[in-house]
């Protein structure tokens, strides 16, 4: 008599599905620091400086209040403090616009990176000519 060998049941492998890999992450978005642009005297041009930092440039989204509708102003990047913004060094003009109805400037600016950190400051000019600071933040 011949007596056939059969694998035992519980020889058979178990084949369990390997999950699918997760989906691609996208890269975290870039930090952003807020600066405040404070009034250099009563009645002087206030607002935000918002900078998000890239490889080799920063961009900022400017916002600037409490302009005359109307009223032209030039904003520009340099180095110094706010408390001597009057002898600080010049580094780029990031916007010359005109405030609209409700006395505000809002503008986007991209500048090289060495262009902000410590010791760098947004100025907010009286009118189209760099003459008057009328406000200012210090990044």
């Amino acid at each position: 008599m011949v007596t056939a060998l059969l694998p035992s049941p519980s020889a058979t492998p178990v084949v369990t599905p390997t999950p699918p890999p997760p989906p691609p992450t996208s890269p975290p978005a870039p930090a952003s620091f807020s600066f405040a642009i404070v009034p250099r005297f009563a009645g002087g041009a206030g607002g935000t400086v918002t900078a998000t930092p890239m490889a080799d440039r920063v961009h900022y989204h400017v916002v600037v209040t409490g302009l005359v509708p109307g009223s032209a102003h030039t904003v520009h990047d340099h180095v110094g403090s706010c408390g001597g913004a009057n002898l600080s060094r010049h580094l780029s003009v990031l916007a010359t616009g005109v405030a609209n109805g409700a006395g505000s400037l809002t503008f986007d600016a991209t500048v090289p990176a060495f262009e902000f950190g410590s010791g760098r400051i947004v100025i907010v000019y009286d009118s189209a000519r760099p003459v008057l600071i009328t406000g200012c933040a210090a990044l």
